[in-house]
């Protein structure tokens, strides 16, 4: 299989960019460890934040980025803004994902968020990209979203 791991994110605080893991594979180590809530809402929990992309990060433009604290996990690129699809790659390893927002983003506002990790194909992000916008991948989509455990959030 190409994608090797999911998290479906949902934003459920008045936080202008927190996102809380509501369902995962849980087998994505980095993420598992990256993502922990030490303090505040939902300790123990996952969760990241969805930013603009700060102009001081050096790069190709894009406009946002998924982060935790101060730890960028990638930026979005969308080669097509007429679409809820963008990629990365996970800094700091090897890995390519596939970022998925909800299909009524531009007029609601972004309120969920899917990653697909695909691992060891951080260089081939554009074609990863391609496949998955042309529908090659839906049976792993399908596959990895049958593995999913649902995370608990607590108020704590």
């Amino acid at each position: 299989m190409i994608l090797t791991d999911y998290y479906q994110c949902k934003k459920l605080t008045e936080a202008k960019s927190r996102f809380d893991v509501i369902e995962a594979t849980g087998e994505y180590d980095f993420f598992e460890n990256l993502l922990i809530n030490k303090r505040a809402f939902n300790v123990g929990g996952l969760s990241l934040n969805l930013v603009e992309r700060p102009d001081k990060w050096s790069g190709k433009a894009t406009d946002l980025a998924l982060t935790k604290g101060s730890s960028n996990i990638t930026s979005i690129k969308r080669p097509n803004i007429e679409t809820n699809i963008g990629f990365g790659d996970i800094k700091g390893s090897n890995d390519g994902c596939i970022i998925v927002f909800n299909s009524d983003f531009a007029e609601a506002g972004i309120q969920t968020i899917e990653i697909y990790i695909a691992r060891g194909l951080k260089n081939d992000t554009t074609a990863l990209w391609q496949l998955f916008t042309d529908g090659e991948l839906l049976h792993e989509v399908e596959v990895l979203k049958k593995k999913t455990v649902t995370k608990i959030v607590t108020n704590v």
